[in-house]
């Protein structure tokens, strides 16, 4: 599900691709807890039309995620080639940056995430520690899992 709803929590957040040149991408964030609009289990939802140039609706990866002092990285297998506004760009990494997601992994830490194509964007399933601790933020924002 695309867009605000049921169990989506809005965070701020600036998201970034980087590559031949950084690219700022006007994307809404969300974390979608567990038992809400259609969640099976809790996740961020990254939305934007553009992200689906890179992971398109319907695919996934297992992609390496490094924790940023303010938020996290998402290293791409592969150098994809896209369009941004008639320009061709290399895009090697996404940038999450938000501070409500700057504890989620420490500067340098890395982990394995399933990261995922839906229509307007992409979402991110992280490795049950991570989810756990998404959760309790979640609870703190007043939303509990189901």
């Amino acid at each position: 599900m695309t867009g605000p709803g049921p169990g989506k929590i809005p965070l701020k957040a600036r998201v970034h691709l980087l590559g031949s040149r950084l690219v700022e991408v006007p994307a809404d964030v969300y974390l979608h807890v567990k038992g809400y609009s259609l969640a099976r289990v809790t996740h961020l939802d990254i939305e934007d039309p553009l992200l689906n140039k890179i992971i398109p609706p319907s695919s996934h990866k297992y992609l390496k995620i490094i924790g940023l002092p303010t938020g996290f990285r998402i290293l791409l297998k592969n150098i994809i080639k896209i369009n941004v506004n008639k320009e061709s760009i290399l895009v090697n990494s996404i940038d999450i940056h938000c501070s409500e997601l700057s504890d989620l992994l420490s500067s340098g830490e890395s982990t394995i995430a399933y990261v995922g194509g839906k229509n307007g964007g992409i979402f991110i399933g992280f490795k049950k520690m991570y989810v756990e601790k998404l959760e309790k933020k979640a609870i703190k924002m007043g939303v509990r899992p189901l």
